[in-house]
Parts: structure tokens; C-alpha cells; sequence
């Protein structure tokens, strides 16, 4: 599977009704080498999550929007970056919400990992979702604890009821948001760029993993190396709040590329 698909291009939508208040931003679960982060955007009564963890982190995601005042049913909206196990295994938690996110990106994840689950013939299957898994020396090492996460945690009730989905190839984003197609990772990864001024934060997801340690994290190969290299670059060339998808929120003042060590 490669990356075409869907065409989704980097969108904003309803300029006009942008509210003169900016979005209050704060991290409910930092991200680390195994766990993804999950951002709370609030305006007013007006909340967003943006990735919601797994199910062992639930009571943390809880009890962090208990310190806030909310409940979960006051979360109106959910944003996936992307529908890996560790950014969308608490949806089922926000029952009033819609849930933004790309299909091809839904699709394909959920069809990595039914055929995952395939006793005979998941590395063949494998091989479909990640090409360049030759070009890597610890590919099967990291197909092998893929699998093993998968068969632990894969739940797809978990993402929440399907008519609650919002794709973003048709549904408009939310006003002062900013979808940014970051295809490396997995096809249909989105980041979400927060328009505040001339500072925004961008909540990479896993665009972009660490500030400098990719290595260190748990997770899959990339599935397209190049492009995700360019993602990442991107990104990390942009002025402002960058929160990466599994390490702690750093700004970038200078917009010059970080790299990768």
C-alpha cells in the first residue's frame, strides 16, 4: 500500500467565525518511549482532545480533566492524528463527542491489525503496510512486539461508535485549526496546527516521535522512511510550540531544522 489514496491537502475552514478568544492548550498526558501524548484544547465551554491514550491510562485522562472541571461528556470533539493503539483507544470515553480524523488513515490501521491478528500468515500480510521493511535491521524484532501489543490491546469498539466519525477528506476542520498531511508514519497521518497569533503550536503526533531520540521510542518502522523524514523536517522547521508524539512539548524559536540523531 503506498501513498496515494484520498487527496488531503492542508485546510482550514470558516476564517470568518474564528471566536476573537484563543485556544487554552495544555498536555493531559505527556508523552513518553511507550505512551503518546494527549492535548486538551479549551475554549470556553467549547473542549477538544486531541488523542486519547490506552485503556490502562483511562483513570489518568480522567482524572487529569477532573482537576479541570470536566467531565466527558463535555468533551464535544476527539482528534486522532492517526488510529495506532496509543493515540485512539480512549474514544469510547467521550460518548457526546465527534471524532475528527483521516479515513485512509482509520482504514488502514485497522486493517494492519486485523491482519496482525492472522495466526499463519501475519508477516506475510505484514508486508503490505510496511514495504521498506527489508531496508531495517531490527524489522522483525519490532513486527514481532507489534503483534504482541496488538493481540494485548487491539479493541476496535474502543475508537468509539462509527457514526461519530468525521473524516476529514470531507468534513471541514474546526475554526482557528489547521490540518497538516503527514503521510510518513502511517498514510493519513494528520498534525494539527493551532492558529494563535504569530506563535501556533503544532501537536505533531507521531510526524514527529522526539525532540532528538526516535530511537528510544516504542513503535513501528515508519511506513514510507523518506517521506516521513520530511515530515519531520517540516515540521521542525516551523516557529513555534511543537508537541511531538511521545516526548515532552519544546518551542522552537530560530525555525531552523532540527534533525534526527
Amino acid at each position: 500500500m503506498g501513498n496515494s489514496g484520498p487527496n488531503l491537502t492542508d485546510s482550514r475552514a470558516h476564517p470568518s467565525s474564528a471566536k476573537n478568544s484563543s485556544w487554552k492548550i495544555e498536555v493531559l498526558l505527556a508523552g513518553s518511549w511507550r505512551g503518546a501524548t494527549c492535548t486538551l484544547l479549551s475554549r470556553g465551554h467549547h473542549h477538544i482532545i486531541v488523542d486519547t491514550g490506552m485503556p490502562h491510562e483511562a483513570h489518568r485522562l480522567l482524572n487529569a480533566l477532573e482537576k479541570r472541571g470536566i467531565h466527558p461528556n463535555d468533551v464535544r470533539m476527539v482528534i486522532n492524528t492517526h488510529f495506532h493503539v496509543d493515540h485512539v483507544l480512549n474514544n469510547c470515553l467521550f460518548p457526546q463527542s465527534e471524532i475528527y480524523g483521516s479515513q485512509q488513515s482509520h482504514d488502514w490501521c485497522c486493517e494492519a491489525y486485523s491482519d496482525l491478528l492472522d495466526e499463519q500468515n501475519w508477516v506475510k500480510l505484514g508486508l503490505k503496510y510496511y514495504p521498506e521493511s527489508a531496508d531495517y535491521e531490527r524489522t522483525s524484532e519490532l513486527m514481532h512486539a507489534l503483534r504482541r501489543f496488538a493481540l494485548r490491546w487491539w479493541d476496535r469498539k474502543r475508537l468509539g461508535d462509527p457514526s461519530r466519525f468525521r473524516w476529514i477528506e470531507t468534513h471541514p476542520v474546526p475554526d482557528d485549526l489547521e490540518f497538516l498531511v503527514t503521510n510518513g508514519h502511517v498514510p493519513g497521518h494528520v498534525s494539527v496546527i493551532v492558529h494563535k497569533g504569530s506563535s501556533p503550536t503544532i501537536i505533531a503526533g507521531d510526524a514527529v516521535l522526539t525532540r532528538e531520540h526516535d530511537e528510544n521510542v516504542f513503535t513501528m518502522i515508519p511506513h514510507n522512511r523518506k517521506q516521513f523524514q520530511l515530515d519531520r523536517e517540516r515540521i521542525l522547521s516551523m516557529l513555534g510550540h511543537i508537541l511531538p508524539g511521545h516526548d515532552d512539548a519544546f518551542s522552537n524559536s530560530g525555525g531552523e531544522p532540527h534533525t534526527s540523531s
